[in-house]
């Protein structure tokens, strides 16, 4: 009997979504093929197949194999993105995932992106990678996570932004988002996934 699990996350507005057991893929189904809707955005579509090409390169470094490769159709895709118009000022991005009792994700997952708006001095570009590298962190499993600089931050409640320091980590991780941040999530994950 399929689990269903339903996961509205994005760094801006991350749900308290709590994964009981650890989720994710089998090896041998990796690289999970990914199929993004067309973008009529030129500076988007390139934010999000940078942010799909940097998670092969940590998965690879971590793992040995890619996370992901290119679908040219939808209905080969173990990974749909879509980039949809914004409808809550809040919420970047939501992922549709569902796992079996055993805790292997069923295909496909779906990711709908939101039309990125700039905030502060961070640019719509750099908040579209940001949120679809975080997507794609939790279509490979990854549950939320406590460090203010990782691209999967964060467990809602559990950064205090009246330290300083908490504050100006994460501030720089949204700025200068980097997919290197989850390279030991990603590897604690799977070693326990794949026992």
């Amino acid at each position: 009997m399929a689990v269903g699990l339903l996961i509205l996350c994005a760094p801006a507005a991350a749900s308290d979504v709590d994964m009981s057991r650890p989720e994710g893929h089998p090896r041998e189904r990796f690289p999970l093929a990914v199929y993004v809707a067309p973008v009529a955005d030129s500076v988007q579509e390139t934010a999000v197949e940078r942010a799909v090409e940097d998670w092969n390169v940590v998965f690879r470094s971590a793992l040995g194999p890619a996370a992901f490769r290119w679908a040219a159709r939808a209905d080969e895709a173990a990974v749909l993105i879509a980039l949809a118009p914004r409808t809550s000022p809040k919420l970047m991005g939501e992922t549709e995932i569902g796992a079996d009792d055993k805790g292997v994700i069923e295909l496909p997952v779906r990711i709908t992106l939101l039309e990125p708006t700039a905030r502060g001095q961070t640019p719509r570009e750099t908040l579209l990678y940001e949120v679809t590298a975080h997507e794609l962190g939790h279509a490979l499993g990854l549950p939320h996570t406590s460090e203010p600089r990782s691209i999967m931050c964060c467990v809602w409640g559990s950064l205090d932004f009246k330290d300083p320091a908490v504050r100006t980590a994460y501030i720089e991780g949204r700025r200068h988002p980097d997919l290197g941040s989850v390279s030991a999530q990603v590897t604690a994950h799977y070693k326990a996934f794949w026992k």
